[in-house]
């Protein structure tokens, strides 16, 4: 196996178990209330732990590019893989790279707002709103996979992709309902 090719594994493996590790996230977060009393303490621990291995992944998938990147020109580029963004882009490829790099950002500036949620009196106040990036995270992260990644095609992602997106979706609405009522009473 050839370094662009064990490079291109580890990018497939990282950017898959991001995907799910962020999906994963979600489910747990959307109700830390009802996983609270049903498991305790343990299930803020697990979603935190849960939250930082996502992150590592995130993290890992680019910088694995970077590395492909360097076996392919043989060059280090990391403008090109975090900050290359392009509105009327050359190839469609070079605009759905936007959605991983926005995926990144956003669950870059979530991470930060619940790691350093009690920094400051705004922070303990306003951390979950930027926590909330993590929805965001997961479309960018779901349309730069499905239309980029290289096991898209693959009957076991689709069936799990769509999955995920009805699940994400059901609370997405649910979340959305909960402030209507709330904002009505």
């Amino acid at each position: 196996m050839s370094n662009l090719e064990l490079i291109n594994l580890l990018q497939r493996i990282t950017g898959l178990t991001a995907f799910v590790l962020l999906f994963i996230q979600i489910v747990l977060g959307s109700n830390m209330d009802f996983w609270r009393k049903k498991f305790g303490s343990i299930a803020l621990k697990i979603h935190i732990a849960n939250g930082l291995l996502a992150y590592t992944f995130i993290l890992l998938h680019p910088l694995l590019m970077i590395a492909f990147r360097y076996f392919l020109y043989g060059k280090i580029d990391p403008y090109y893989v975090f900050t290359d963004f392009c509105v009327l882009c050359e190839k469609p490829y070079d605009y759905y790279i936007n959605f991983g790099r926005l995926a990144l950002l956003s669950v870059t500036i979530a991470v930060f707002a619940g790691l350093f949620r009690g920094a400051n009196l705004w922070m303990r106040k306003n951390w979950r709103k930027l926590h909330i990036l993590n929805y965001l995270a997961f479309y960018f992260v779901s349309i730069h996979s499905y239309n980029i990644g290289a096991d898209s095609s693959t009957k076991l992602f689709i069936y799990t992709f769509w999955f995920f997106q009805i699940v994400v979706l059901y609370i997405v609405l649910s979340k959305l309902r909960q402030l209507l009522l709330k904002l009505r009473s």
